[in-house]
């Protein structure tokens, strides 16, 4: 994958619909910066909660469709955290962090960031690979 630091990038826009046709989502624009978040459901001290109290996985999207930088965060159950690594390091995004943000939920979640640089449209298929 390109490099930022590697000659001076070009700053956007970024194609928004392409990147949803990838993704499946709309995308947010804030300022050119495109993000994608994608709710789950799940049950904390009995109580059905979701995407409005963190239950999401989302990446944001910034730079050129030639050269962008992603990063983000995907919720897992354990069972899914060895294939979604996996995913990513494939893809050659990398991972920053594996943890876990509540306690008592149901099913147990666990969070990862990641990071990658590239052409807009590969590292949307890397998120969407993983997810």
């Amino acid at each position: 994958m390109k490099r930022f630091g590697d000659g001076n990038p070009v700053y956007g826009p970024l194609d928004a619909a392409k990147l949803e046709r990838i993704l499946g989502v709309r995308c947010a624009n804030n300022n050119g910066i495109l993000k994608v978040s994608i709710p789950r459901d799940g049950i904390m001290h009995g109580v059905t909660v979701g995407g409005s109290m963190g239950l999401a996985s989302w990446a944001a999207f910034s730079g050129s469709d030639d050269l962008a930088s992603m990063d983000g965060d995907i919720i897992m159950t354990a069972e899914e955290v060895q294939p979604t690594l996996r995913a990513l390091r494939k893809a050659g995004v990398h991972i920053v962090s594996l943890h876990n943000h509540m306690i008592g939920e149901k099913p147990a979640f666990f969070f990862t960031h990641f990071w990658a640089t590239g052409p807009a449209a590969e590292l949307a298929a890397a998120f969407k690979s993983a997810l």
